[in-house]
């Protein structure tokens, strides 16, 4: 299930003051879920994320991550699937985690070659 027929996208909620690296990068059998390892915005510890990826109207497909851990209580979200409503529920709690959605805190992603990159937000 994907998010490519959700008219409406909003724009990455997560901001970073700097171009952060995530490495590690491994390809799941999901092609909207990557993961990864990184150090956050507003952390100071290397962290596993999970990026996700959707098609925009446009055609060009955008890239947002967030931690790999539930806020909550700290269980892992990655198997856990993404919602038409841009959402991840939290298999524990059923905390809704937004990706996509209006209240997001993911951080946007771009891919350059083989690499991602948490991007600096605008001014």
């Amino acid at each position: 299930m994907t998010l490519s027929s959700k008219n409406v996208f909003f724009r990455a909620g997560g901001l970073a003051s700097k171009e952060v690296e995530i490495t590690n990068i491994t390809y799941t059998n999901r092609a909207e879920v990557i993961y990864g390892r990184t150090t956050l915005p507003l952390s100071t510890r290397e962290t596993d994320v999970v990026i996700y990826s959707q098609v925009l109207a446009s055609g060009n497909t955008e890239y947002r991550t967030v931690s790999a851990k539930c806020p909550h209580q700290g269980a892992d979200i990655r198997e856990d699937e993404l919602k038409l409503d841009g959402n991840v529920y939290c298999s524990l709690h059923r905390r809704p985690i937004c990706i996509f959605s209006e209240y997001n805190y993911a951080f946007l992603v771009e891919k350059r070659e083989d690499k991602f990159f948490i991007v600096k937000s605008e001014s």
